[in-house]
């Protein structure tokens, strides 16, 4: 434990004040401020128009409103922006030759994997909470529900580090950083896009199987406010299979 500790805390120091985090910090920071703002100011106008047509709010509600809109737009931010963060872990130091150093010092490979993916998903959980800060601070004018939200944000994280966990992997696989981010995205989308290839296929048996391999219809419960056990199990199992992959990747150049 002690050991994966270590590598987590050195990758997380080096991740988050690497460059290219300092840019997808910068970049997700502006792109949600445009968006919430945009989305809080038409939420306000709605309710105020309700309010003068019926005199009252008309039942709207900003979870539904615009929470719900901010964390789909961060989601996606995030599908594209995090295999950029992880590409370095491993594809790097293949390229700089500190791979080698790493397979043979006294650490396993479970150690290297779990360690890895443990800082990477800490890098990401400062951005999930940097996207917490909008709906928290409007906390200042409107009523809401805090669980609800929560909720919603533990969807964010669980989803975050599943892309963190495709991008170690990704990264595992090559010594080219931009072949790791392509890697990632094709992953990272192929996991959202997964149920839209039942419609080639006959069975209803088949269909509801492939649209319980997509994470997006177990990421839709958690953003209503849903805790659902099976959507979290579900995801905490992608996390746990691309974790694997990557602890095999690795033990494999071991004996290369």
């Amino acid at each position: 434990m002690n050991r994966i500790c270590t590598i987590a805390g050195k990758d997380f120091r080096s991740l988050i004040t690497s460059p290219m985090f300092l840019m997808v910090a910068g970049a997700s920071s502006l792109l949600m401020s445009y968006s919430y703002l945009r989305n809080l100011k038409q939420f306000g106008e709605s309710t105020m128009m309700s309010a003068m047509q019926f005199g009252q709010e008309g039942g709207a509600n900003i979870h539904f409103s615009v929470f719900m809109q901010h964390i789909s737009i961060t989601n996606l931010l995030y599908v594209l922006l995090m295999p950029a963060i992880t590409m370095r872990l491993l594809a790097e130091e293949r390229k700089m030759r500190t791979y080698d150093l790493l397979l043979t010092a006294p650490i396993t490979a479970t150690d290297i994997a779990v360690g890895k993916f443990l800082a990477a998903f800490g890098a990401g959980l400062v951005l999930v909470l940097l996207s917490l800060i909008y709906p928290l601070a409007t906390r200042a004018v409107a009523e809401f529900s805090v669980t609800q939200l929560l909720v919603s944000y533990l969807g964010l994280a669980l989803v975050t580090g599943t892309y963190m966990a495709v991008g170690v992997f990704a990264s595992s696989l090559t010594e080219s950083v931009l072949l790791a981010v392509v890697l990632g995205w094709i992953l990272n989308l192929f996991l959202w896009f997964i149920s839209q290839g039942a419609g080639f296929f006959e069975g209803s048996k088949f269909i509801a199987v492939m649209e319980h391999l997509s994470i997006g219809q177990h990421f839709a419960s958690f953003v209503r406010g849903t805790l659902n056990v099976g959507s979290f199990v579900f995801i905490l199992s992608c996390i746990a299979f691309f974790v694997f992959l990557t602890q095999r990747v690795v033990e494999s150049s071991r004996w290369r």
